[in-house]
């Protein structure tokens, strides 16, 4: 079947009026052409349709005329709907679309429409809002939102050596919007749902109480049945019962009543509470003191790879896919750019795409993910992907009591030491393998270079850049040699040209010898705590009280009732002796005791040698890079 394609004419910023016959015409504003076809998008045709007129997504709507009816305007507000305009339109080559724009548009979260057809639809728990970020003010760009704010904050320290534009040295941290207001607002859709017999002028209407609703109470739903006349609804969780039915009454063609409701949630879909979501963005927020807490004088690097999913989940539905991976890939470009020039060329090509995004990564503390700015060594190793394996371990143990799961930890970590101390025993070279590679491709390199003697510690290199070497300082002016620990080809040109070996310049992390070292202990088994307590147990003699003596003075003439003749005697759960409890124990061998106290001990220090072996596991990691 041949697809049908027309050319619209999208004209927004004019106003209608009415002519003597009733007809409307439509006067002023702007006018663009967008090629389109009965198998494109009712999503795409409007994002395509906002970004031309730098509108918002959601508050604008979509009308056309019939061919040979200007009096009434038809509105596309689905997939259906555009194909219909299609089709009406299909003797001409041209069919003009209006674009009107709403005064209290709100965005179409749920994007909801009359078809017939069954639809998920997840409700956000909070209602989009925009964030103005007046870093740059400027005009020519549309005022994209970004959504929520990065959750990385803090004030930020650019490198000085890094010239930035003087408009960028205004940024401002993204301020947190607070919870509570989104809450408030929230709270107002409540009770927009009744129960049974509730009416609503139209399914329209049942549909956007339906959403508030919904946000409110923090559950996604999905539609069973849901046309012009009647709507069911279900939770879309698997197997929770929540359930909603509106139909039309009989004595009317309009109004929508509620038949059936089954409020209840076993889901837990409403369990959400402030407290809960506040929790985990102070969690987040305080990340970064708790770092800085902890390890003192060292150096924070972001994770790129969080990072970057941050960026999309902010740019969600404001750009197209192949615009988000463009901005993506300049993102990891920036990244990896070892002087500051380049870090700030590739910016300005994203910025180039939008402002918005640009504005966001310059907030995002570039000096903590961007080689040209971070002032500590990470070896050109942007992401925490090195600990995957330890996590793995933990999700795997993590419905285990806390010492079985350490206990399965160090006996991975013993498995992990034994093979890699193995390995490393048949290794001949002086830097592990991984580096070793890394090395002798940057000596191909070198027979294109040429070298500069001059006096003092100081090189010039002349290739297709001319680079400056300073060999005592183990700096390159192409920065490789300071990123990576290993010499560049600059380096390694001028290290054979003074009759050096380039492994007495590499980093001493990268050699065999430091990393058969890391490996070179073992964590001892130890002996589970309960077969210890047990064999302890088998040996002790059980001691009951001595027999008690009459107490002097006249016996008491308080009759004792028979149910306190049969009141149970008290029993030690610890040496199993009668008469009183293991709160008041005193019986307890002095042996056993120690021997809890040395099996604690071996316990603490089993712990010690598991974090030690992490440490070790980081700086393998990064030597295999």
């Amino acid at each position: 079947m041949a697809t049908k394609k027309i050319i619209a004419i999208c004209q927004s910023g004019g106003e209608f009026e009415t002519e003597n016959d009733g007809s409307l015409s439509y006067r002023g504003g702007d006018a663009h052409a967008i090629d389109i076809d009965d198998q494109m998008k009712f999503s795409d045709f409007k994002m395509e349709v906002a970004e031309m007129f730098n509108c918002s997504f959601g508050a604008m709507s979509i009308k056309y005329f019939l061919p040979g009816n200007r009096k009434t305007l038809i509105t596309v507000s689905n997939d259906k709907d555009l194909e219909r305009m299609i089709k009406f339109h299909g003797d001409s080559i041209t069919a003009d679309v209006y674009i009107v724009m709403e005064e209290n548009g709100a965005d179409d979260v749920s994007n909801m429409s009359d078809s017939r057809s069954s639809r998920t639809t997840l409700s956000e728990a909070v209602p989009p809002l925009e964030l103005p970020l007046d870093v740059v003010d400027d005009t020519t760009q549309p005022n994209i939102p970004l959504g929520a704010p990065l959750d990385i904050d803090g004030t930020n320290h650019i490198d000085a050596h890094f010239n930035l534009p003087p408009e960028v040295l205004s940024v401002r941290p993204l301020s947190v919007v607070p919870y509570e207001k989104h809450a408030k607002a929230a709270e107002q859709w409540q009770d927009t749902i009744t129960g049974v017999g509730q009416r609503f002028s139209s399914v329209h209407e049942f549909r956007e109480t339906l959403r508030k609703y919904a946000i409110a109470h923090q559950f996604a739903f999905k539609y069973k049945k849901n046309d012009s006349h009647r709507v069911t609804v279900k939770c879309k969780a698997e197997g929770c019962p929540w359930r909603i039915h509106a139909s039309r009454l009989s004595a009317t063609q309009l109004s929508i009543c509620i038949k059936t409701m089954n409020p209840t949630h076993t889901c837990g879909g409403s369990a959400v509470t402030v407290g809960h979501q506040s929790w985990v963005a102070n969690r987040q927020k305080g990340l970064r003191e708790s770092i800085s807490e902890i390890f003192k004088d060292s150096y924070h690097g972001y994770c790129l790879h969080y990072l970057t999913e941050q960026l999309i989940r902010d740019l969600k539905g404001q750009f197209s896919r192949d615009v988000k991976g463009i901005m993506i890939e300049d993102l990891y470009r920036a990244a990896f750019a070892p002087r500051p020039e380049e870090f700030h060329k590739i910016t300005e090509g994203i910025k180039s795409l939008s402002l918005e995004a640009y504005n966001w990564i310059m907030q995002s503390e570039p000096q903590n993910w961007a080689n040209s700015l971070f002032q500590g060594a990470r070896y050109n190793h942007m992401k925490s992907n090195f600990g995957e394996l330890f996590y793995s371990w933990a999700s795997d143990a993590d419905e285990l009591p806390i010492t079985q799961m350490v206990d399965v930890i160090r006996g991975e970590i013993m498995e992990l030491i034994y093979f890699r101390r193995t390995d490393s025993d048949q290794w001949l070279t002086r830097l592990t393998p991984s580096m070793e590679e890394k090395l002798e491709k940057e000596s191909l390199k070198v027979s294109a270079l040429q070298v500069q003697l001059t006096t003092g510690s100081e090189f010039e290199v002349q290739g297709e850049s001319t680079e400056v070497v300073d060999m005592d300082g183990w700096d390159c002016s192409c920065k490789g040699w300071q990123l990576t620990g290993l010499p560049c080809c600059h380096a390694i040109a001028v290290i054979n040209c003074i009759g050096r070996s380039p492994y007495d310049y590499c980093s001493r992390y990268f050699s065999t010898e430091s990393y058969r070292l890391t490996y070179a202990e073992s964590v001892k088994p130890i002996p589970d705590t309960d077969w210890a307590m047990q064999n302890d147990y088998s040996e002790a003699v059980m001691t009951v009280t001595p027999p008690t003596r009459r107490p002097p003075g006249r016996p008491t003439t308080k009759k004792v009732g028979l149910q306190e003749a049969m009141k149970r005697q008290l029993q030690c759960s610890k040496c199993k002796g009668l008469g009183h409890n293991k709160a008041t124990c005193k019986e307890l061998l002095d042996h056993i005791k120690d021997q809890v106290h040395h099996i604690l001990y071996m316990q603490a220090t089993a712990f010690i040698l598991v974090m030690r072996a992490m440490a070790a596991m980081v700086i393998e990691h990064v030597s295999d890079q």
